[in-house]
């Protein structure tokens, strides 16, 4: 069965050179570090324009993505713990009066500490029952060639027999196998949604 957020069109970006994206990119960035650091808030600034797309406002992506690199500001080693986007993005919504709740999956290095796929597959439903992306930090892709190492995306559907997860990377969407990467990463990395509201299975 797929289950998927309810109006993926919402993270639909026309840029101004008219090409369509599906959610954000940190290309857009204008900075040189930014653009190599920025996947932690760009997948933060999906979460929220989603949200406030939701909620009947259509916000500028470029001038979201710019402030929420504020909020969730990489280090050295970029956003590579999900306390630092999570921090960040509440930071975020309580300067915006948005009310969200965290929920966070953490995938330890040690395979032995991982949740196994079907606590995986529970989070992620879970995650799209109630109408929300998931951002996933993938610290290592393991054997999923179209996952970059040390990187944040943003999960919008899961089919939950074949664990194929739709994901936008790049303003892109890459169909990516969760659970082979739960399977094959050798340094783990962490899954995170934040609680609002609707649901839909599709």
């Amino acid at each position: 069965m797929k289950y998927g957020i309810c109006n993926p069109e919402h993270m639909n970006i026309t840029t101004t050179d008219g090409n369509a994206h599906i959610g954000g990119s940190q290309e857009w960035y204008l900075d040189k570090w930014h653009k190599k650091s920025g996947c932690g808030p760009v997948a933060a600034s999906n979460i929220i324009f989603y949200i406030m797309r939701k909620n009947g406002i259509k916000p500028d992506y470029l001038k979201l993505m710019h402030e929420m690199y504020t909020f969730v500001t990489p280090t050295l080693r970029g956003v590579d713990t999900s306390v630092i986007f999570v921090n960040g993005l509440l930071r975020y919504a309580n300067d915006k009066n948005v009310k969200i709740t965290p929920h966070v999956l953490e995938i330890p290095k040690k395979k032995r500490d991982r949740p196994d796929v079907d606590t995986l597959r529970k989070f992620i439903i879970t995650a799209m029952k109630i109408d929300s992306p998931v951002a996933f930090l993938c610290l290592s892709n393991g054997s999923v060639s179209n996952l970059e190492n040390w990187h944040w995306v943003t999960i919008m559907s899961l089919d939950s027999n074949t664990m194929i997860t739709e994901i936008s990377d790049y303003g892109k969407i890459l169909n990516v196998n969760i659970s082979q990467w739960l399977e094959s990463s050798m340094l783990g990395g962490a899954l995170v949604y934040f609680q609002n509201y609707v649901i839909r299975e599709v």
